[in-house]
């Protein structure tokens, strides 16, 4: 799950190199190589020695890893030169395609979040401009 969502991130880096991938996408990307991680360290937990030499150098390292991702996330988030991109969804049983779907369901769910955010940012201010223009205050 890690290899898969890291390959997933590479993509959605290049692609952002290139100027053909959006904010969301990365995000996403990062999030669940995080989450991945995560994952991997815990099952590391249950059959490892917790305070082992190498149980604790692993930790460190999902700690560096969860540190890299949410300084992407938050440069991502931060970067003006994203541009929405349509993607295409593609149903796979396999898991490196089932990682893959999620975290365009992901990417699909921050865009929407984002549309939402500036919905409510243009109904504030139709708001505003009536009340500006109420002829009764």
């Amino acid at each position: 799950m890690v290899a898969a969502a890291t390959g997933s991130l590479c993509e959605a880096a290049n692609a952002a190199v290139q100027g053909n991938a959006s904010e969301e996408k990365l995000i996403a990307s990062a999030k669940a190589v995080a989450n991945s991680t995560a994952q991997l360290l815990l099952a590391c937990r249950v059959k490892a020695d917790p305070t082992s030499v190498t149980q604790k150098r692993l930790q460190a390292a999902g700690n560096q890893i969860k540190r890299a991702a949410d300084n992407l996330v938050k440069a991502a988030q931060g970067a003006a030169v994203f541009t929405d991109v349509e993607v295409e969804v593609t149903l796979s049983t396999r898991l490196t395609g089932g990682i893959r779907q999620e975290i365009e369901a992901q990417e699909e769910i921050l865009r929407k979040e984002r549309e939402l955010e500036e919905a409510r940012k243009r109904l504030a201010h139709i708001r505003k401009a009536r009340y500006r223009d109420d002829p009764m205050e």
